[in-house]
């Protein structure tokens, strides 16, 4: 597990100004847009989860692993967003919500310090669509490990890779939010 590093907040090619913006009001301020935008909507939270799910910049898709970490009474939608869902959709969210999962068990400690009490995020997809080990097996780490690994298998990409980054840009997040607010 790596340390937080200085955080520089990723800037979407395609921005979504209304997304990005319902992030930020959802604690979630990773990202950020090129150019000023004015100011942003608000976007009912299954509509959002729903956005990003489906958005073709693979950032605010894996944007969806800081909401659910900060917002984790948003876990209650996601089954039912998932049957509602196109398949390519579908298919990201439960990627993504599995690993925040995972990420949860295996940074809880950590996520604790900077966010107090908050209830864990059911296993909705882990066991039972997956055939991974469950939540609290290794800390969360056989299981993100093995979602990984699948993935990685049908894209080819370092999935691994992808959730520890996203996972670290949070936690820079929440480390700068300490040190501002604290």
């Amino acid at each position: 597990m790596m340390a937080p590093a200085a955080l520089e907040p990723a800037i979407s090619s395609q921005p979504d100004a209304s997304l990005i913006g319902a992030l930020r009001a959802h604690g979630v301020r990773h990202l950020a847009v090129a150019e000023p935008a004015a100011p942003y909507g608000a976007v009912e939270s299954a509509t959002l989860i729903a956005r990003l799910a489906g958005h073709p910049d693979p950032r605010l898709r894996e944007a969806l692993i800081p909401l659910f970490l900060r917002q984790p009474e948003l876990a209650d939608q996601t089954p039912g967003l998932v049957g509602r869902l196109p398949p390519l959709a579908a298919d990201v969210l439960r990627q993504f919500y599995t690993a925040a999962v995972y990420l949860q068990r295996l940074w809880l400690s950590t996520l604790r310090m900077y966010l107090g009490g908050f209830p864990l995020l059911p296993d909705y997809f882990g066991r039972a669509h997956y055939r991974l080990p469950g939540p609290d097996d290794r800390f969360g780490e056989a299981g993100l490990r093995g979602l990984a690994r699948l993935y990685t298998d049908k894209t080819g990409l370092d999935w691994l890779s992808v959730y520890e980054s996203t996972m670290n840009l949070f936690l820079q997040q929440l480390n700068l939010e300490q040190r501002h607010h604290g």
